[in-house]
């Protein structure tokens, strides 16, 4: 008997979980490798946010808690967007999930029936479509320009009448662009002309770099009639594993949320949930030494990057990743890839799990330290120029 069911045709392997695997294998095997496929922060979690995990614990914080989500924690995601201007009720359009892919998941299959269409601006995060195909809909992408800049007009003509939600997700994973107040409100304007939800992730809004400054979609839909905003702690206080999430919408969306937490997880750990306060509440230096930190890093990966022959690197204005333009190697991500780690050791994602039409870039975190950075970009300038030589050493055009 096939004991494998047929939803797992819509599950492919992540590539950069797959990259990162070859990399643990070789390090096992004694070789030296550069780590810049996982988004992942390499600070530690604060050390207030561990003490109040540990607190938690020592009070024997550990049974079941609401599916929605503590209260305290509740109110502190309330709190931090009242901050910011944006009403929400703790009780009615926040639930609390175990890490922001959860909450996406959720609602993916609280907002999505078989058969419909969903927009996601492209580049992407490949889980989006994942999730979207597990919950029977069909991902259509929406190239946008470079920089993660929106095309109005390539969107609306992906607009079906099938379309029952738009995925975005700013500042980007994989380009680091970030979507202005004026997309945001284009995006708002063509959803509510065409009944649709948007579903804005904004997961890395705590770094945006240049003096920028970060727009939530809940700025541009205070009333939540349209929108389901995704976040977590992951990011932005170093809290990969702790996996705690949230997502803000109306109360029907939320509350239907709630239901399928109730009859999956039934709930984000509780003492995990205890952290989430003080992370919200407590000193916020840590998260400002972070975004300055990969301010730096960004230049200066930028800056080698910039310098490789068959290189094209822009600037990311937000998040922590680069995505250039390797075109000029006319080797496919994918391969290219693979031979850069099985020949130098430096670890990069293939851009072709980004969209078809980033098959000839790599991804590369600078969630990592300088001297990683400074050592590995230095051997990739060099393997890579002399690939461009044994590729095309006469001048002749390259091949795959």
């Amino acid at each position: 008997m096939d004991w494998t069911s047929q939803h797992m045709q819509t599950i492919p392997e992540s590539g950069t979980l797959r990259m990162f695997e070859i990399a643990n294998r070789l390090e096992a095997e004694g070789h030296k490798v550069y780590h810049f496929e996982v988004g992942q922060p390499d600070f530690p979690t604060p050390s207030n946010i561990v003490d109040a995990a540990v607190d938690a614990l020592k009070r024997d914080f550990t049974k079941y808690v609401s599916a929605r989500g503590i209260p305290l924690l509740l109110d502190a995601i309330a709190n931090m967007f009242a901050a910011r201007g944006i009403t929400i009720s703790g009780n009615k359009n926040v639930v609390v999930t175990t890490g922001a892919k959860m909450a996406l998941f959720m609602g993916v299959l609280a907002t999505i029936d078989v058969g419909d269409d969903v927009l996601v601006l492209s580049p992407d995060w490949p889980t989006y479509r994942v999730m979207i195909r597990a919950a029977g809909g069909n991902p259509v992408p929406v190239p946008t320009g470079p920089d993660y800049a929106l095309d109005e007009e390539v969107l609306k003509s992906r607009i079906t009448d099938r379309c029952t939600c738009l995925i975005v997700n700013s500042p980007n994973n994989p380009t680091g662009g970030v979507l202005r107040r004026d997309d945001l409100k284009a995006i708002f304007d063509l959803a509510s002309d065409h009944d649709f939800v948007v579903f804005s992730d904004e997961i890395y809004e705590s770094f945006v770099y240049d003096g920028l400054s970060q727009t939530s979609m809940l700025q541009i839909d205070p009333a939540m009639e349209r929108t389901l905003v995704i976040n977590g702690f992951s990011k932005a206080y170093s809290m990969t594993g702790w996996r705690l999430g949230y997502a803000i919408g109306n109360a029907e969306t939320i509350n239907n949320m709630v239901r399928i937490q109730q009859n999956t997880t039934s709930c984000a750990t509780s003492f995990v949930q205890s952290a989430g306060v003080e992370a919200l509440r407590g000193d916020q230096s840590s998260v400002h030494k972070m975004r300055s930190m990969y301010e730096k890093r960004r230049n200066r990966i930028v800056e080698l990057l910039s310098h490789v022959d068959g290189v094209k690197c822009t600037k990311p204005q937000g998040a922590f990743y680069v995505f250039p333009d390797v075109s000029a190697y006319g080797i496919t991500s994918e391969r290219l890839a693979e031979i850069i780690l099985r020949d130098t050791g430096v670890v990069c994602t293939p851009g072709h799990e980004f969209g078809e039409q980033c098959d000839y870039r790599l991804r590369l975190s600078y969630a990592t330290s300088m001297e990683v950075i400074e050592e590995g970009m230095t051997v990739l300038k060099k393997y890579l120029e002399s690939l461009e030589q044994a590729v095309r050493p006469t001048g002749t055009k390259r091949t795959r």
